[in-house]
Formats: C-alpha cells, structure tokens, sequence
C-alpha cells in the first residue's frame, strides 16, 4: 500500500517511483511517517542490523572499553575488518568498523563483549527493539546475516525509527558520514576501512547512513538527511537499484521536511 504526504504537509512534489519494495520516511520531531510504500512489509534487514548492535554497544560499553577478540569472531564470513583473535581494540573502534565498513567481525565481538554470546545479545536487541516502537522487528544476530533455520526481519518504518533515535548520538551520526578511517588495535596493528555507503562519494554532505546487502534480502539502507539538525530519517528495504532509490527518497524528503517550516 502506497500513503503519500497529504495536505497538511504543504505542497508536495510527486511521489518518487522507487525499485525498492518498502520504503518510508519520517518526520524527526514527531517521527510520524512523512510517505510510505508498503512500511510495515517484514523483510531481511540485512547489515542495517548493525545500527541496532552499534547502539547498544554504545549504551553498554561506552566508547574506550577494551574488548579482546575472539575466534568465533574472527571468523566471520566477509565483510570484515581483518580482526584476529586475541586481539584488543576499544569499543570506538569495533564500533566505527562496523557501521563504516559492516565488518561482521567487529560486530560479534562487540556483540560477545556486551552479552557474552551473539545470541544473548540478539535477546537485548529486541528488547530494546520494542523499548523503541519496532513492533515488527525479530533480530537474530549482530550483522544482520541469513540464517537458514532462524528468520530476521525488520520493517522500512521500524529501521526510520531505530536512525531516529540513534543518530541522536553525536557519535553515531559522525560514524555513518565517515568515507574511511583507520581502526588500531591495543597492539597497535592499523587496519583501513571504507565506507560501503556509496552515495558519500556520489552525493556528498546529502544522506548519511547504513547500507546492507544479502542474496536474500537484496539492498538495504536506513539513514537521515546529513544537517546536524536532523529533519527526517528513511529506510528502503529490498531494492535491485539502491542508489537510485536513496537519491530519490531523500530528495523528496528533503522537498516534504522543507513544507514542514
């Protein structure tokens, strides 16, 4: 179901044709939806995921804690920060890698750090899930990957709810407008990571925020305009032409926040 921006948000531009099968945005004061296609559709959320695990992290962790690294983490499949076990970095660090570069690596071993396993910590992301509105959520790791006998899911309106409140933290709003940067271990080993967000090169100082991408879940991206005084947040859930669809969703975000003065 398409709901478009009525009246009582001004004169708005016609809606964007988009690839992806859900998408939404929200006005950041209120967090209503501003336009929505198909919002609450459960889909794969892919490495959006990550938004959720970055967060918590943050509330558990704090930014200098020291977390060693584990085998299991270690051996995440791809993406990854080349993280090796028994190594240490502070939370900023695992944290940074992975909203920057979606290492999955750094995402378990935040996620064993907080709780101890990947699966306790699955528990308190959706708990926290539901302390935040995602009535629609089932999170069932820390990187968003497929699990053949487990489904994840989220919504495009739950994903615009979870940008909203996380990137009310200074520090995750600096992170997903972050190109590259270098993470340093305790040891001081230096890895360089990159940005998966194309659109920060494409488009820079427009839209910041978290992509992802599975077989399954096609592309995924949640994320808000890139003014540190935020006006709305969206998310778009399986699309076959991302950037395309970022690009158009944010411009007409940015055309219905505007009517919003």
């Amino acid at each position: 179901m398409l709901v478009l921006a009525t009246a009582s948000y001004g004169q708005a531009a016609s809606p964007p044709k988009l690839n992806a099968r859900s998408a939404v945005i929200l006005d950041v004061k209120t967090g209503k939806p501003l336009y929505a296609k198909n919002a609450h559709l459960k889909l794969p959320p892919a490495s959006t995921t990550k938004i959720m695990t970055a967060l918590l992290a943050l509330e558990t962790l704090g930014w200098e804690q020291e977390v060693t690294i584990s085998r299991r983490a270690a051996a995440a499949p791809s993406s990854k920060a080349d993280l090796r076990a028994g190594e240490r970095y502070q939370a900023k660090y695992l944290i940074l890698a992975s909203l920057v570069s979606s290492s999955n690596d750094a995402a378990i071993a935040l996620a064993e750090a907080c709780s101890g396993t990947e699966e306790a910590f699955a528990e308190r992301m959706n708990a926290r899930a539901l302390e935040l509105g995602m009535k629609n959520t089932r999170f069932i790791n820390a990187t968003g990957l497929p699990d053949k006998r487990r489904k994840q899911y989220s919504t495009a309106y739950d994903l615009a709810l979870l940008v909203r409140h996380a990137s009310r933290d200074g520090r995750v709003d600096h992170m997903m407008a972050v190109t590259s940067a270098y993470i340093f271990s305790v040891e001081g080993r230096a890895t360089l990571i990159r940005a998966h967000n194309k659109m920060l090169w494409r488009m820079p100082k427009f839209v910041k925020g978290k992509t992802g991408w599975t077989f399954a879940s096609r592309h995924t991206f949640a994320g808000t305009n890139y003014e540190s005084a935020k006006k709305f947040t969206f998310a778009l859930l399986s699309s076959k032409e991302p950037w395309m669809d970022i690009e158009r969703l944010a411009n007409f975000g940015t055309v219905l926040a505007s009517s919003r003065r």
